[in-house]
């Protein structure tokens, strides 16, 4: 979601399609894998054949191309050193990484890049990928042509040969789609959500047309509302893997950044030194069986990057991974920052609740008369800490912003 000081706001959808490979081939690589999050375990599937066509390269460079300041070259130098150099991961972030072990190492490509050593990367080890950075240059002189009719699109089609699904139409033809944001007005403020075809937004102005949506039992029914239009909609509940950046300037230019691939499909392009998504081995996200999008279709999401407006500048931009969650988090965001008026810190790290459409998930902090009224309404299942469960809003205002630490987030100034 981008809004410029001096130009209509729109929103540029670049998340995955269906390629329109043979789902029937006898030597589809589609396998799967089991992921400990620690509380509960998932299925997943990846391989070449759970991999749908990659967006978010033409998205990004259309978004610079069309808004940004700086060539792409500038734009890429801090990511190229970041992999050239080494990264060091946060604790948080080397128990991401360990989490999806089973798809890391699944390869031996992979387990070279993920575990030289035969151990993933520990906290405050650096994690280089030379390769990627070899990548991303390339990227900086060629433009998304290198990875939809150029070399790197040459990479994919020969790697998908091998049980994958992507053809050369597929990612020469792939178009990122710009839309008008969906508009709401929440107390003094309007706000820009995800429009369709997209639900995320539409879920969340559900929700903030609902009444008493400031109080906890309010917000919970409002919620269960919520669930039930979702199941309208047949919206899929997902776990996934999402990130989010929120940015503000000093003039007044907002974007609020949503992306996802997925967990990773556990093949590395060669000489690439990256994985594609396994978007199309996602369960929740392919809830009427796997491979049965129609070629070129958009997979469903519910990521809901949003501003916030009050007399047509920006007052808040904010977001969060956490799927199914991404609504009811950024729900309470914005009703403790814009509605309470909470710092955005306090708004930020305050207890949570989420309605899963059986159960009320709530972190702890709520008061015990509260919670007396939030079991009246529908069972609980009371969460001894916060959790990334309950998403990772990073946010930012004119006066600053804050990262949410249940998603290792942080805040940058410049």
């Amino acid at each position: 979601m981008a809004s410029a000081a001096d130009a209509e706001p729109v929103l540029f959808d670049f998340f995955n399609t269906m390629p329109g490979g043979d789902v029937a081939r006898h030597d589809l690589d589609f396998l799967s894998v089991s992921v400990d999050f620690g509380s509960a375990k998932q299925e997943f599937h990846i391989g070449r054949g759970s991999a749908a066509v990659p967006g978010n390269v033409p998205g990004l460079l259309r978004v610079q191309e069309k808004l940004g300041c700086l060539d792409r070259a500038t734009v890429l130098a801090p990511a190229i050193r970041g992999a050239r150099e080494g990264v060091a991961f946060s604790a948080q972030q080397a128990e991401f990484i360990r989490m999806l072990e089973p798809i890391l190492t699944h390869s031996p490509e992979a387990r070279a890049l993920y575990a030289p050593k035969g151990n993933l990367p520990r906290e405050g080890e650096p994690f280089m990928m030379p390769e990627f950075a070899d990548c991303l240059e390339a990227l900086g002189e060629q433009g998304s042509a290198l990875f939809q009719t150029g070399a790197v699109s040459e990479t994919i089609l020969e790697w998908a040969e091998q049980g994958g699904l992507i053809r050369a139409e597929d990612l020469a033809q792939y178009q990122v789609a710009e839309r008008a944001p969906l508009r709401v007005e929440f107390q003094d403020c309007e706000f820009l959500l995800n429009p369709p075809p997209a639900t995320g937004g539409v879920l969340i102005a559900h929700t903030l047309a609902q009444p008493d949506i400031s109080t906890a039992q309010g917000l919970a029914h409002a919620m269960q509302s919520t669930a039930e239009a979702r199941r309208q909609l047949i919206d899929p509940p997902s776990r996934g893997s999402t990130t989010h950046l929120s940015v503000l300037d000093a003039v007044g230019n907002a974007a609020s950044l949503t992306m996802t691939n997925g967990e990773g499909c556990g093949s590395l392009l060669p000489a690439c030194g990256f994985m594609l998504n396994n978007v199309l081995g996602e369960e929740d996200l392919n809830p009427g069986g796997f491979h049965r999008h129609a070629p070129g279709q958009r997979l469903p999401s519910m990521m809901s990057p949003t501003i916030a407006l009050r007399e047509g500048s920006p007052v808040l931009v904010t977001g969060t991974g956490g799927s199914n969650r991404i609504r009811s988090v950024i729900i309470q965001v914005l009703i403790n920052f814009l509605g309470k008026g909470m710092t955005l810190e306090v708004a930020t790290l305050s207890p949570r609740l989420h309605f899963d459409g059986e159960t009320l998930q709530v972190e702890p902090g709520f008061a015990d008369n509260k919670m007396d009224a939030l079991r009246a309404i529908a069972p609980i299942n009371a969460w001894g800490s916060r959790s990334l469960y309950f998403g990772g809003a990073h946010s930012v205002t004119p006066d600053g912003g804050f990262g949410d630490p249940r998603g290792s987030g942080c805040a940058v100034s410049f």
